[in-house]
């Protein structure tokens, strides 16, 4: 593991003092949330008492982590590294014909705020899979607020350049790197893991497919000029980023009754790994 990862912050664990874990029975709650609380407290159940405070503290030691996959999504290529992991919170954009209510939606690139849940994803990772769920149940946090119900620090943000999905990581408090990708694989959420109330939006949107990313730092010379010129880099060392437990986010099956240009709440876990 890359020593750098050791200094990131905990996140979830101020969980233990900021709020009460027994709220999760707070039937105000969507119960995406309170699956996450109870996912939390039984995790905090389990560690002893010196680990609790270590974990309530700015360092982590983030262990042997276990990305989600599904089948048919390629593996991390070997001899990487975990270097940074967050949740998505934001919108994918799309536009529509209006002159052809049958047309189908087309994809118009995301919008999201970037939140650090790197220690969350190794040391609760049960916790961590109720997270995208919960956080698609709220609204947005404003500016640089904690993602709720996580309490996680915000650690950049995701958006397009041109054709390429753009990861900035580089805030006031920080600089990860901003990487710039290109979609090496996608895969369509299997049917049997689409659960209303947890991974499908209020909205009725069924979760974004996963995806497998390759940066900027790892296209080979053959990709094409106009994508190399798009993406450039900045030296990061990241080389590929997934987006995995996705929730909502996919448009209507068509442009009827849609605007021209219209957007769709998501969550997602992004991975970064790097050599």
């Amino acid at each position: 593991m890359r020593s750098s990862l050791l200094l990131l912050p905990t996140t979830l664990f101020t969980l233990t003092t900021s709020f009460a874990i027994e709220r999760r029975h707070n039937r105000a709650w969507p119960e995406s949330i309170r699956a996450f609380y109870t996912a939390v407290s039984d995790r905090l159940s389990t560690l002893p008492p010196n680990t609790i405070s270590s974990l309530t503290s700015s360092t982590c030691n983030i262990g042997n982590p276990s990305m989600p996959t599904i089948p048919d999504l390629p593996p991390v290529t070997e001899g990487l590294t975990l270097y940074h992991v967050a949740i998505g919170r934001g919108t994918q954009n799309y536009t529509c014909n209006p002159k052809d209510p049958n047309s189908i939606p087309v994809a118009a690139g995301a919008s999201a705020t970037l939140y650090n849940t790197t220690c969350m994803s190794c040391l609760a990772p049960i916790a961590m899979a109720q997270l995208p769920a919960a956080a698609l149940s709220i609204p947005t946090p404003k500016g640089n607020a904690q993602l709720f119900p996580a309490q996680a620090f915000v650690s950049g943000n995701h958006y397009f350049t041109g054709p390429a999905p753009t990861f900035n990581l580089h805030t006031n408090a920080h600089n990860y790197g901003i990487q710039f990708a290109a979609v090496l694989s996608k895969v369509p959420v299997p049917e049997k893991m689409i659960k209303p109330g947890q991974n499908v939006g209020k909205d009725g949107s069924k979760p974004v497919p996963w995806l497998k990313l390759s940066s900027a730092n790892s296209l080979p010379d053959t990709a094409p000029g106009v994508l190399q010129q798009a993406l450039g880099s900045d030296g990061s060392p990241v080389q590929e980023i997934y987006r995995v437990n996705t929730a909502g986010g996919s448009p209507p099956k068509t442009c009827d009754g849609m605007k021209k240009d219209f957007e769709v709440d998501y969550a997602a876990e992004y991975w970064f790994w790097a050599r």
